[in-house]
């Protein structure tokens, strides 16, 4: 049984390196096959690996067919539309808000903020749908007080889910599969029209405004808005309501910056530690009750203490569990619970192998898509260590006294969980922390024992007495006050956290690897169970590896960068190193630009992406993880197309995170007292007019680098027909134009947003102007991409940035013809993802990240 539950496992796992999904019929033969493994004796216990391939895969199939085809159709063309259902998210109510007796009728309200939620749908435009699916919409200035449980009409639209595709990030379509969201968009707040009187405008409000047709709140959203309103003003507040409810969208930068430098943010989300605390403390209450209080009613003495117990311990763990949304760990845990019980009722032994491959069994039926998410294998691989550890050094922490027991115990358990979840740590959030084991060796007991029990009874007394729940709020926050001055301590220690490019990811997967192997497998190295554990352990080493480009050819590229001093000047670089390859790395940022120039371990970036009034930027959420991934400490230069925010709203952000020598741009209004002075420029990157670091966009400035050529073609130093080129707010038609060549004559043209008129001076002035790659004018916009432009270029190939279903429908469809028409290879970043051309001695290829990079149907 064990051996086939694991080959499901491994089953499950490598369904996902498919491209796509498999189509129905190819399911049906995979079932097949699966069938005749089981059928066969000696296969019977390797069929698992088909039975797990053919369930991710099924759920898979069934997940990108939720979305009727109607819906699909009004999405693509970018409609409005009518939906109803319940709002699935539970509300953080502002403090204003909380003060006020919360009505069961709707209530009127405007927030300032901008609301997050998904939408459980099960009609659309009055049509009942066959089964509801689950989307994300974000509301600004809603007109009703959501709550959790409420049902709602909406006026929306909406997108089937996408993320931004690029290496070394945060990939959002994942998540959203993993939560089995199939669309995300937004709220439509019905406009007054202009010159319409008063009647019509309050018709048209009431055909189209967003309703309330159900007050009714469920009783999590409105237990906590009770508890909300309860809670003291302090600053640790967000993590009290984060260990009572798993509500943690309270957490402001500053907590959370600490938590993660620290290693700790697993203790504020409600898990497998909050779960088993909880249900183990109710035990031995239960247990303590029966035992020590005489109960002289002879039903008592017939009644088996151990399960009302057990009872007591599993409801008391499901509430909990639905205090926190039952969210993915919160089920991990309570499926372990509901297994350790049941075993010890029936009398059944699982051993801890069985017991957790059961659990991963029974987790992937129930939420097939958790094994996207990172938490799924950081709560696994933690329970293992566990296991294995507390077998491993079983003999030495049985010596002792009681108390030097259970010491002993705790700290090998949180050094093993510290040294060992780091290897999976790096995988996932490419940084680790060096101060966890100082960090959780106290945060850990601390919490355990003072933290959360108060936090946990703060809750239970609020129907009891509130005053009662208030007190224990104050201890809670006080030993939490406590423990955060020693976390504090730790997060400012220079080095505390260090972040790892993907080759220092890997080293450090292969000493973790190697460190497990030595201090677990060694002593059962070559007995059956330790055979199979090496085979796992091999198994998904290969797996990871495969997931990311080749290891070696990483590895040697890094060794030589780090070994070969770079000349600056292009005749002493090209003699002395010869030619080497170099890369155009153009990132998915929406609808914006940001270019990536890259030789060795140095870089050039034109343009940043867009930055958003949420305070999300394309610099922290694509360009900064990518440079860190590829070991990039920082930026030679930064050129700025123009002046418009989905072409520089990233700069500040870059400013405050990496080192910049020069920075190229004709809008001197970006360093202003409004966006980011020269004096805050001058001490971030030590820029400042003295030195001309802060250059302009002109011809006579034109540039060598690594033994490139830089040509700026335009603006023109004194163009007479464009006043704008040299001071103020820029248009597109300002845009920096640069031509960028190597020693064999590849050339790249970056034209930022200009239209065909500036396209047509180019021409004029550089007659013999062409490119063997060319960004796409202004998106593919309409104004753009003129057919003698196209033709006098000839590029081998076309990138274009832009949003996906982007309501200008750039590249427009004429444009697109004229590429088609011209042999021009367009690659939309909007359907490839992030695109990656390297140039070396052999010519261009082309990589992309839905194709080459992360070809994976979980991840496109």
């Amino acid at each position: 049984m064990d051996w086939w539950l694991l080959t499901f496992f491994l089953g499950a796992i490598l369904s996902l390196f498919l491209q796509e999904v498999p189509a129905l019929f190819q399911l049906f033969l995979l079932l097949c096959l699966a069938i005749g493994f089981y059928s066969h004796k000696k296969l019977r216990y390797s069929s698992g690996l088909w039975f797990g391939a053919l369930w991710i895969l099924a759920q898979a199939y069934l997940y990108h067919n939720l979305l009727p085809p109607p819906l699909i159709e009004l999405m693509e063309n970018k409609q409005a539309f009518f939906i109803e259902g319940e709002v699935l998210s539970i509300q953080v109510k502002p403090p204003i808000m909380l003060s006020e007796h919360i009505k069961e009728s709707a209530v009127q309200q405007k927030a300032n903020s901008t609301k997050r939620f998904n939408f459980l749908v099960n009609k659309i435009n009055q049509q009942l749908l066959e089964s509801p699916i689950t989307i994300r919409l974000s509301w600004q200035k809603s007109t009703i007080d959501l709550a959790q449980g409420q049902r709602l009409s909406l006026n929306v639209k909406v997108k089937p889910a996408h993320g931004l595709a690029n290496i070394g990030t945060f990939n959002y379509l994942s998540w959203l599969k993993a939560h089995n969201i199939v669309a995300t968009g937004y709220v439509v707040n019905p406009r007054k029209k202009k010159n319409s009187n008063y009647q019509e405008a309050e018709d048209l409000k009431s055909l189209k405004a967003n309703k309330l047709l159900m007050a009714n709140i469920t009783m999590r959203q409105a237990l906590f808005e009770h508890y909300q309103s309860l809670t003291p003003n302090h600053k640790l507040t967000p993590i009290l309501l984060a260990l009572a409810f798993g509500e943690r969208s309270s957490l402001n930068t500053e907590l959370w910056q600490t938590l993660q430098v620290t290693g700790t943010s697993h203790l504020i989300a409600i898990s497998g530690l909050h779960i088993g605390l909880l249900a183990g403390s109710a035990f031995f209450i239960v247990m303590f009750f029966f035992q020590y209080i005489p109960l002289r009613n002879p039903c008592w003495q017939h009644i088996n203490s151990r399960y009302i117990a057990i009872a007591v311990s599993l409801l008391l763990a499901t509430a909990y569990a639905y205090l926190a949304g039952f969210s993915l760990p919160t089920q991990r845990a309570l499926v372990m619970l509901n297994l350790y019980w049941l075993s010890r009722v029936v009398g059944i032994k699982f051993s801890a192998k069985r017991l957790i491959l059961v659990t991963i069994f029974i987790l992937l039926i129930i939420t097939p898509f958790s094994l996207l998410t990172a938490s799924f294998w950081l709560s696994v691989y933690a329970v293992a260590i566990i296991f294995v550890s507390l077998w491993r050094f079983k003999a030495w922490m049985n010596k002792g006294p009681y108390l030097w027991r259970f010491f002993k115990t705790l700290f090998i358990i949180q050094v093993a969980l510290t040294v060992m979840l780091m290897p999976i740590t790096a995988l996932f959030f490419q940084k680790i922390s060096l101060v966890s084991l100082f960090a959780n060796i106290i945060a850990v007991p601390w919490m355990s024992a003072f933290s959360i029990p108060t936090a946990l009874m703060s809750v239970v007394l609020i129907p009891i007495s509130e005053s009662l729940a208030q007190w224990f709020m104050m201890l809670s926050l006080q030993s939490l006050t406590w423990l955060w001055f020693y976390l504090d301590l730790l997060s400012e220690l220079p080095n505390a956290i260090i972040s790892l490019s993907f080759v220092q990811q890997m080293i450090v997967l292969l000493v973790g690897n190697a460190a497990f192997s030595i201090l677990y497998l060694s002593p059962c190295l070559w007995t059956r169970g330790g055979k199979q554990i090496t085979f796992v352990l091999l198994a998904l080493s290969a797996i990871v590896f495969s997931y990311h480009e080749p290891i070696m050819s990483s590895l040697n590229t890094y060794a030589w960068s780090k070994e070969v001093k770079t000349p600056k000047d292009a005749i002493n670089f090209q003699a002395e190193s010869g030619f080497s390859s170099w890369e155009v790395i153009f990132f998915d940022v929406g609808q914006g630009t940001s270019v990536l120039i890259k030789r060795d371990d140095q870089a050039i970036l034109y343009d940043t992406g867009a930055a958003y009034p949420s305070g999300f930027t394309m610099s922290d959420a694509v360009i900064l993880p990518f440079l860190q991934y590829s070991a990039i400490e920082k930026l030679d230069k930064v050129i700025l197309s123009h002046s418009d925010n989905d072409h520089v709203g990233g700069l500040r952000t870059l400013i405050e995170h990496i080192s910049i020598d020069e920075i190229i741009s004709n809008d001197k209004t970006l360093f202003n007292s409004k966006a980011l002075s020269l004096n805050a420029l001058s001490t971030t990157t030590n820029l400042g007019p003295s030195n001309r670091r802060l250059t302009d966009c002109q011809p006579r400035n034109s540039f060598s680098w690594q033994g490139l050529r830089f040509d700026i073609l335009w603006p023109l130093a004194w163009d007479p027909s464009n006043e704008s080129v040299n001071r103020g707010k820029q248009k597109n038609d300002d845009s920096c134009v640069i031509l960028i060549s190597d020693q064999l004559g590849t050339t790249l043209l970056l034209t930022g947003d200009i239209s065909s008129k500036v396209e047509q001076k180019l021409l004029k002035f550089y007659p013999q102007l062409n490119a063997d790659i060319l960004q796409v004018p202004h998106h593919g916009s309409k104004t753009s991409s003129s057919q003698a432009f196209l033709s006098q270029l000839s590029p081998d190939v076309a990138l274009v940035s832009a949003g996906y279903l982007n309501r200008w429908h750039m590249p427009v469809a004429i444009v697109r013809q004229r590429y088609h028409d011209s042999k021009i290879q367009l690659l939309n970043s909007a359907e490839l993802g992030q695109i990656i051309i390297t140039v070396d001695e052999e010519g261009m290829s082309t990589q992309s990240f839905t194709e080459d990079l992360r070809p994976f149907w979980f991840s496109h």
